[in-house]
């Protein structure tokens, strides 16, 4: 049975009316405008008395730092927001990085990455790029965990596919909540699935996947890392929720990552909606310990 904080997040939902934020490209577009006028990228005051914060700049854009006050971590991450890559990072990313940073005892780099449709998927990937071999020069050659949320789930997943194929040194594992991972969401599963989301809407994600591309198929494996390889990616997590019109996908990915003999997790939470673990309740902190488990190699 789902628990009463997340009954009332999904009644708080539908009462802002979030699902009508990208039911459509009209209205995706009104809502960029309206964010672009008041979102603020950095962390705020609350956060910055929890956390080491070190700002750091890479190819003109910020990266940050951070770690639990007064602890030497055992950790090391590199955390993607999501935001369908057309929105900025926001306090509630914040505020969960804070609390995961002390949870798992980690130091942890957060980008923040170029946006659709000022920027392309390619400068987008390429930025990405720079700050995780900027994170991994300072970290050395202790292990660094990938992980993202939403956009940010499917832009890690580019970024390691990115790496096989160059050759590069590879995360530990990739984390990957609620992921997009097929910017075109054309299946009919997934149009059944959207009736039941109280967040997301397939129209206005459709056109905030047609702003990333840039002129791209939206099937190319920059944009939609579904289509590119598996062989070879370090071990993949992956958690979602029965409400998130996103979890066909998630779905599909495993299958691929089955088929293929990739090492995996699969973690799908009955009733749950877009990105909860990232939400302070308890399936929150059941997925958070998961993957605090998995980080330390355990079961």
């Amino acid at each position: 049975m789902v628990s009463l904080k997340s009954r009332l997040f999904v009644l708080v939902l539908k009462l802002l009316g979030k699902k009508n934020d990208m039911k459509d490209a009209a209205s995706l577009h009104a809502t960029i405008k309206k964010r672009r006028a008041s979102s603020d990228y950095r962390p705020n005051a609350k956060i910055r008395a929890r956390l080491e914060i070190e700002e750091m700049e890479i190819g003109g854009f910020p990266a940050y730092v951070i770690s639990p006050k007064g602890k030497t971590t055992t950790n090391t991450i590199f955390y993607l927001h999501g935001g369908a890559y057309v929105y900025e990072i926001i306090p509630p990313h914040w505020t969960f990085i804070a609390d995961f940073a002390h949870q798992a005892n980690a130091t942890i780099m957060v980008p923040i990455y170029p946006l659709a449709p000022e920027h392309t998927v390619e400068e987008t990937l390429a930025f990405t790029e720079a700050a995780y071999t900027a994170f991994e020069a300072r970290v050395g050659a202790g292990p660094i965990h990938l992980m993202g949320d939403s956009a940010g789930g499917g832009l890690g997943l580019a970024l390691a596919q990115k790496r096989l194929a160059e050759g590069a040194r590879l995360p530990a594992n990739l984390f990957l909540i609620s992921p997009w991972l097929d910017v075109a969401l054309a299946g009919d599963d997934t149009a059944l699935c959207d009736a039941h989301d109280p967040w997301l809407a397939v129209g206005g994600l459709q056109e905030a996947g047609r702003l990333y591309a840039d002129g791209l198929p939206v099937d190319d494996p920059r944009v939609s890392p579904l289509h590119g390889p598996v062989e070879g990616l370090p071990p993949c997590h992956i958690f979602i929720g029965t409400r998130d019109l996103l979890m066909p996908d998630c779905k599909r990915f495993m299958d691929k990552l089955t088929n293929a003999g990739q090492v995996m997790s699969y973690h799908q939470e009955p009733g749950m909606f877009h990105c909860w673990p990232l939400v302070n309740m308890p399936e929150a902190q059941r997925a958070r310990a998961a993957i605090i488990r998995l980080m330390n190699g355990q079961p």
